[in-house]
């Protein structure tokens, strides 16, 4: 007959032989793995992508926004704090987001958030060193330190005596008008610093011509039905058009399954299913 003791939570037999099945305790170790939370790309990601997505430079949304590629660099590195003031930053933003056919109030929104922290997280000021004042010599003065500071003190005031007692009429008398005139002008000119000009709107309408909810077919000219075609195809369901022009006469197959966007903002269309013909331009949309 065998025995058995537990010597600190594991078997130990004592005996001629163990038995056949190993009766001692199995503890399995479980890892606990975290999932890393995914970053959420920032306002410049967004907009740098959206752009090389459409395969254009900075120098083009530099002409068509008016916006200089400097700024609209620092804005896709997120460096706001070397834009303008945060309303012209805004502005810049918005019309950024605008030519890029993307959503201009959720990019306002990311700037804003983005703004707020980064004016939060600035760190304060270092406080000004100042050295600290030297320590007054605690030995006195001895007598022949303070008899050549009466003597140079006694000398100061001689000279000064004697040069004022030169030119007494001099300095007595006031300047002559015609220099006091000549000197100090009498209405000094307006400062002609000013802030800078607010960034000035579009000139041009940016219209979006998606087939949202079906295929359409659109024709697309400059100015006016005679004018230059720009675009003349069929949408598939799903599929967009971007479109510029001060003016733009547009004809819908089938208004019904549109939406269009002037600027960033929807345009409302007739729900027909019958052909039309309207003219854009960056007030808004008329029947042409």
């Amino acid at each position: 007959m065998h025995e058995r003791v537990v010597i600190e939570g594991e078997w130990e037999w004592i005996g001629a032989d163990p038995p056949a099945v190993d009766e001692r305790p199995v503890i399995e170790d479980a890892d606990v793995v975290s999932a890393e939370t995914a970053r959420a790309p920032t306002l410049g990601e967004l907009l740098r992508a959206e752009r090389e997505r459409q395969g254009l430079g900075l120098d083009q949304i530099e002409a068509a926004t008016r916006i200089r590629a400097a700024q609209l660099r620092a804005i896709e590195d997120d460096r706001l704090d070397a834009l303008p003031a945060e309303a012209y930053a805004r502005a810049f933003v918005r019309d950024y987001a605008d030519e890029l056919g993307m959503d201009a109030d959720a990019m306002v929104g990311l700037f804003n958030d983005q703004w707020s922290r980064t004016h939060l997280t600035d760190p304060e000021p270092a406080p000004i060193m100042r050295p600290p004042l030297a320590a007054a010599s605690a030995r006195p003065l001895g007598l022949v330190s303070v008899g050549l500071a009466l003597v140079l003190l006694l000398v100061s005031a001689a000279v000064f005596l004697t040069r004022a007692s030169d030119h007494p009429r001099r300095a007595a008398q006031p300047p002559p008008a015609s220099q006091a005139s000549s000197s100090t002008p009498a209405n000094p000119p307006p400062s002609t610093s000013t802030p800078p000009p607010p960034p000035t709107a579009p000139v041009v309408a940016r219209l979006t011509v998606t087939a949202a909810t079906g295929a359409c077919w659109i024709e697309a000219r400059r100015g006016s039905e005679s004018g230059q075609l720009l675009a003349e195809r069929t949408l598939a369901q799903g599929e967009a058009i971007r479109l510029r022009g001060q003016h733009i006469w547009l004809r819908l197959g089938d208004p019904a399954t549109v939406q269009l966007r002037l600027n960033g903002r929807p345009l409302a269309l007739a729900a027909t299913a019958d052909p039309i013909n309207v003219m854009v331009s960056r007030h808004g949309l008329r029947a042409a």
